[in-house]
């Protein structure tokens, strides 16, 4: 089940990223998207009462970026992430956002693959976004 993250969830959001990224956007960081940003969207996949992955977005009128999304690794190759990331985007087009932007550590092909298969485009790259790790930069067009 899909639905709209809460704050309660945001430990169980941190867990996930440390497991999937061994780093996390944060406690702080999700606090301030859910109470102080008008423009955060973030959507919690759960799987019989866990919260399995999750994704979120900055929506400013017709743009949107994609600020984390992952899937907890237990549950991998099950469609859930292909089925947040369907949502999301049929959701951002309701908003009637015309452009989504993301950033992939250029080492996961994996998520590359997944980005691709939904109709992303790489643009361009960022130098080191990840510390030492340039990130490319996949653009959709809805």
């Amino acid at each position: 089940m899909i639905r709209k993250a809460t704050i309660n969830d945001i430990p169980y959001l941190v867990k996930i990223e440390k497991k999937v990224f061994e780093q996390s956007l944060g406690e702080d960081f999700l606090y301030d998207e859910f109470i102080l940003n008008p423009f955060a969207h973030y959507f919690v996949y759960e799987k019989n009462k866990e919260i399995v992955g999750y994704i979120g977005f900055r929506a400013i009128d017709k743009e949107s970026e994609m600020m984390n999304f992952c899937v907890n690794p237990e549950y991998h190759s099950q469609g859930i992430g292909s089925e947040i990331l369907e949502y999301s985007i049929n959701y951002l087009k309701d908003l009637k956002v015309k452009t989504i932007l993301l950033e992939v550590r250029k080492s996961n092909k994996k998520a590359q693959a997944i980005y691709e298969k939904y109709g992303f485009q790489q643009s361009h790259i960022r130098k080191n976004y990840y510390g030492s790790e340039d990130a490319l930069v996949y653009i959709k067009e809805v």
